[in-house]
């Protein structure tokens, strides 16, 4: 159906206010999924897209003149517009949502050409505390300086950080990232990543991470192979995979700082485990005489069962929350010693020149 045949029917009413709702998203677009819940929510009622001889709302909106169905940077179908009538009508619509207004559709009502009608926005901020704000969405358009965010992506892949050392783990890194340092961690099916902190990553996949790393901070502090102990992987094979990351770490001319593991809920209670991480443990400590790869050494592991006695009933009910979520290694009492320890350390290797 060609839109232009039916000038002032109710196909081209809904088109301008469609058009109208668009231009509220700006360059970034209406996501396709959002385009009839964002009509109702106006009008009052879903697209009667059935009445202008179309099977789906989607193929209703390709025929409509300056209305483009791209993807956006996510891979989602989203609705953008664009011509001078469009960015005219997007200015008016602008200066009205700056007054404090929301249009609304009146529905079934053509006589006129006034089909906006204002509605009044509440504003009853008396309860609030003092010193508190109210959020305000903006929709401001896009910056599209390829230059400018090629550079800020490259400095995100050196997040998380810590007293001027780039982390370089797994979860434990990931969790205070997340929970402490306030840095963005996105929700994800599979895995959680924040820079080279990835959930459930081995010693051998940080090594290939690190191989094809574009940029590596002068100071990077590692703490790895936790996923490696959980999945039983042989002791001497753990040993080997961290000499190699160190040696590549070494051939990036970074100054490496190495952080053994500490106790953890989501350890197994066995012998056999433990004995594992005792001697990977060790094998880390080596590092801090090593001639050949000289490493800066935490040991995290020894400061953890020093606090044993006060960490203990923190331990045994973090243990019952998180059983099953993969992603908690440690309970905040943990967090608060591991950050301490790191503190400490850290600022005392700098002052000193390391």
């Amino acid at each position: 159906m060609v839109l232009g045949d039916y000038q002032n029917t109710e196909e081209d009413q809904i088109y301008k206010i469609l058009l109208s709702i668009i231009c509220l998203y700006g360059n970034k677009g209406l996501p396709l999924e959002c385009v009839d819940d964002d009509f109702k929510t106006f009008c009052g009622f879903s697209i009667p897209y059935e009445k202008f001889g179309s099977t789906s709302l989607r193929s209703w909106i390709l025929t409509l003149p300056n209305i483009y169905l791209v993807r956006d940077f996510h891979n989602r179908e989203v609705v953008i517009q664009q011509s001078k009538k469009s960015t005219h009508i997007k200015e008016m619509i602008l200066k009205q949502k700056k007054c404090g207004g929301k249009v609304q559709y009146v529905r079934n009502d053509y006589r006129t050409n006034n089909f906006y009608q204002r509605k009044p926005t509440v504003r009853n901020h008396k309860n609030l505390p003092e010193g508190s704000f109210v959020h305000a969405s903006i929709n401001n358009p896009a910056v599209n300086d390829y230059e400018k965010f090629s550079i800020f992506r490259k400095l995100e892949n050196m997040l998380p950080l810590f007293y001027k050392h780039q982390a370089l783990g797994d979860d434990f890194f990931l969790d205070i990232a997340d929970n402490k340092l306030g840095c963005y961690v996105p929700d994800a099916d599979d895995i959680k990543q924040c820079g080279l902190c990835v959930s459930g990553q081995t010693i051998a996949q940080l090594l290939e991470r690190v191989k094809n790393a574009e940029i590596l901070a002068p100071r990077l502090i590692v703490m790895i192979g936790f996923q490696d102990l959980i999945m039983g992987n042989n002791v001497n094979n753990m040993i080997y995979d961290l000499k190699q990351l160190v040696t590549e770490l070494k051939h990036k001319n970074a100054r490496v700082t190495l952080v053994t593991i500490p106790p953890s809920p989501k350890l197994p209670n066995s012998k056999k485990l433990h004995e594992r991480l005792r001697i990977y443990n060790q094998a880390i400590m080596d590092y801090s005489c090593s001639c050949d790869l000289q490493c800066n050494v935490i040991d995290m592991n020894r400061i953890f069962h020093q606090q044993q006695a006060t960490f203990r009933r923190d331990f045994d009910r973090l243990l019952k929350v998180t059983k099953n979520d993969q992603y908690k290694v440690f309970s905040d009492y943990g967090r608060k010693i591991f950050l301490t320890t790191l503190k400490t350390c850290l600022k005392e290797q700098l002052e000193a020149g390391h």
